[in-house]
C-alpha cells in the first residue's frame, strides 16, 4: 500500500468503527549490498508514477475497541492511475497529478465491508510532492518535496511535509503529515529494502496515522511494493493492518 493509498483507504476504514461499536455492544536479506552501492530512488519512483500500477494485496490484523480485540482480513486492489500529461492548477502552481486509489472488501467481527476510494497527489512537473486532495482533505507542502536521486544502505531522511485543511480555501487546518524513508537490507547484494514512513497528526499533535510502505529498489531502478503495515485510530478503534502483495 502506497502511502497515499492509506489515505483513499482511511475513509472507507473508518466505517469499521460502527461495525466494531455493533459486534462489541520489511524485508530482510542475507546479502548486503556492497559498500557504497548506489540505488536511484527518484527515477525509480518517477518511472512508476508515470506508468501507473495495479496490485492485488491481501490483509490481516487486529481492529481493538474498548480492551475487545478481532481479526481483520480482506483483500484489495491498489492502483495508480499514470501520471497526468497537461499540467493543472494547484494551490495557485502548474502540477502534474497522479489519482491513487483502493477497492476490495474489509471483513471484521464476521462482517463485510466493501471500499472504493480514491484521491489525486499533484507533484511539480519534475516530480516533487506538492499536496494531495482528498474527500476530507486539502493537504499542501510550503515547499515542493524531494525523493533523493540516490540512496544506499542505512541511508534515512525526510521527503516531505504536508499542511493540511478541510477544503482549498485553507481556512480550517486539520493536522500535518509527514513522509521519510529509511533503506535497510534487501534480498540480494543487488537491491535494498526502501521503507517510506508516513505519519499523520491531527491539529492538537496527537499522531491519528502510521504506515509503513516497503520497497524492494534493484541497482537497475526496477521498484516494487512488497508490503506494507498501516496503524489508525479513528473513533476510538485502534487498527492494525498488514498488507502483502
Amino acid at each position: 500500500m502506497d502511502h497515499k493509498h492509506r489515505r483513499a483507504c482511511s475513509a472507507g476504514l473508518g466505517l469499521l468503527a460502527s461495525m466494531l461499536l455493533a459486534a462489541c455492544g520489511g524485508g530482510g536479506g542475507s546479502t548486503l549490498p556492497a559498500a557504497g552501492t548506489t540505488f536511484p530512488l527518484q527515477s525509480a519512483m518517477s518511472a512508476l508514477l508515470t506508468a501507473g500500477s495495479s496490485r492485488s494485496a491481501t490483509i490481516s490484523g487486529t481492529a481493538l475497541y474498548q480492551g475487545v480485540s478481532v481479526p481483520i482480513s480482506g483483500s484489495v486492489t491498489l492502483s495508480i492511475a499514470p501520471l497526468s500529461t497537461t499540467p493543472v492548477l494547484f494551490n495557485a502552481q502548474n502540477a502534474l497529478y497522479a489519482t491513487f486509489g483502493v477497492s476490495g472488501t474489509v471483513i471484521v467481527a464476521n462482517q463485510s465491508l466493501s471500499i472504493s476510494s480514491s484521491e489525486q497527489t499533484y507533484f511539480t512537473t519534475v516530480l516533487q510532492p506538492l499536496g494531495y486532495t482528498s474527500s476530507a482533505a486539502y493537504c499542501v507542502a510550503a515547499t515542493p518535496g524531494s525523493y533523493p536521486a540516490t540512496v544506499q544502505l542505512g541511508d534515512s531522511g525526510a521527503i516531505v511535509t504536508y499542511s493540511c485543511y478541510s477544503d482549498s480555501t485553507l481556512a480550517v487546518p486539520i493536522g500535518t503529515e509527514s513522509l521519510s524513508y529509511k533503506v535497510g537490507p534487501g534480498t540480494s547484494s543487488t537491491n535494498v529494502t526502501v521503507s517510506l514512513i508516513d505519519t499523520s497528526t491531527t491539529s492538537s499533535g496527537q499522531t491519528s496515522s502510521s504506515e509503513t510502505d516497503n520497497y524492494l529498489l534493484s541497482t537497475a531502478g526496477v521498484i516494487s511494493l512488497q508490503s506494507a503495515s498501516l496503524t489508525l485510530t479513528d473513533s476510538g478503534v485502534l487498527l492494525n493492518m498488514q498488507l502483502t502483495l
